[in-house]
């Protein structure tokens, strides 16, 4: 037996970017599984009062199999997502004055107040438009509420109330807010076939997907990459006074392994447990 917790997580919108792209000019339509390592591991941070070392602990939750899976879908079918690209333009202060520190030449809020004091304005305005501020594609996915569970083996430290700790997934713009935490008592078995709406690895597969989905590479929770079946629906939506905009609503897909693997079941949720990446005996990793 494990438990299973899910939050429910409100938010307005969330980015995390492809692994393999730059910036976050594209964002995954959900989060992968190492963000929500990572959310996991700030609230037991603040809990227990350790800060980024809470990342390694909860990681060798993941390798001792302690944490089976952190995994997350959309809330409901009824307010599906949509992605948006945006501009993003931001100042660089602090990154500007650890260069200048190695390069040994005076921070940029020293040479503001320089330029101040000697009624410089042109200078002071060029410092800030043009060296200390830079601009970028970044796209954002607007939704309105999200699934996030994590399988966990009783012997695990963690308090399922520590969740609603969190208070960012993804960048630093995305802020959610944890509605609601529940603990459910979940079954552990395997299979080679499994219906979920939760992401679950493409690897290994004995037959075709059925059910909406899409396909993308993902870090999983020890941030390996490697490519996971997404179960969603993009669809192109008009609206009346609106032009055409893409829609993500969830979806559910059966899915066949060539070989049993573990699955976690529990109340109408059902996912794939984690496991290292491997090599098939069709010598694909």
């Amino acid at each position: 037996m494990a438990q299973l917790i899910v939050a429910r997580l409100r938010l307005p919108l969330f980015s995390i970017k492809h692994p393999e792209a730059f910036q976050v000019m594209s964002s995954l339509p959900l989060p992968q599984p190492s963000s929500l390592v990572g959310l996991l591991a700030y609230c037991v941070g603040v809990t227990k009062g350790i800060g980024t070392k809470a990342l390694e602990e909860v990681r060798k939750w993941v390798e001792d199999g302690k944490l089976l899976a952190a995994r997350a879908t959309l809330a409901t079918d009824s307010l599906p997502m949509a992605p948006s690209s945006v501009v993003l333009r931001r100042f660089r202060i602090v990154d500007k004055a650890h260069e200048a520190k190695k390069k040994g030449i005076p921070k940029p809020i020293d040479r503001l107040a320089q330029f101040s004091r000697q009624g410089d304005f042109r200078s002071a305005k060029a410092l800030l438009e043009a060296e200390l501020m830079d601009a970028f594609y970044r796209e954002y996915v607007m939704g309105h509420e999200l699934l996030c569970v994590w399988a966990l083996e009783d012997e695990t430290s963690l308090e399922p109330d520590w969740l609603y700790l969190a208070q960012r997934l993804g960048d630093t713009e995305s802020l959610c807010t944890v509605v609601s935490v529940e603990v459910h008592e979940a079954r552990v078995y395997e299979t080679d076939r499994i219906r979920t709406k939760f992401p679950t690895p493409l690897e290994g597969l004995s037959a075709p997907v059925k059910g909406p989905h899409t396909v993308a590479k993902m870090c999983d929770e020890v941030r390996a990459l490697r490519p996971y079946i997404i179960p969603c629906e993009v669809k192109m939506r008009k609206g009346k006074e609106r032009p055409i905009v893409p829609v993500i609503k969830p979806s559910e897909v059966e899915v066949s392994y060539e070989e049993p693997v573990r699955v976690i079941e529990a109340e109408n949720i059902v996912l794939t447990a984690f496991w290292p990446v491997r090599r098939t005996r069709r010598g694909r990793r």
